[in-house]
């Protein structure tokens, strides 16, 4: 399942769509047809559906940024970090791990 564009006409529609297998051709099928892209961007509805879906996922956590180009960076903090300052005294190196033992 996945979403795509379809275009028709001067407009764009947002759509789920299942690939299946019959008699070993692959055949789509539209799900749902969630409505023309203009319209749910002017109403945020996108986003919604996204976060309402991202309620049901075990592997993914969303963030929003409220921006399109989403940049990120992380810290290491409490005990990660304790540790990683411990072996730096006891002299291992990152990324080598036979100067840890």
């Amino acid at each position: 399942m996945f979403a795509r564009i379809k275009k028709s006409g001067r407009h764009q529609y947002l759509q789920i769509v299942e690939n299946r297998k019959i008699k070993g051709k692959v055949v789509q099928r539209v799900l749902v047809t969630l409505g023309r892209m203009d319209q749910l961007h002017e109403k945020d509805r996108i986003e919604t559906l996204i976060r309402s879906l991202s309620r049901f996922s075990e592997k993914v956590l969303l963030i929003f940024s409220g921006k399109s180009d989403v940049s990120a960076s992380a810290s290491k903090i409490g005990p990660a970090r304790i540790f990683e300052r411990l072996l730096e005294r006891a002299g291992h190196q990152e990324g080598d791990p036979e100067s840890a033992l």
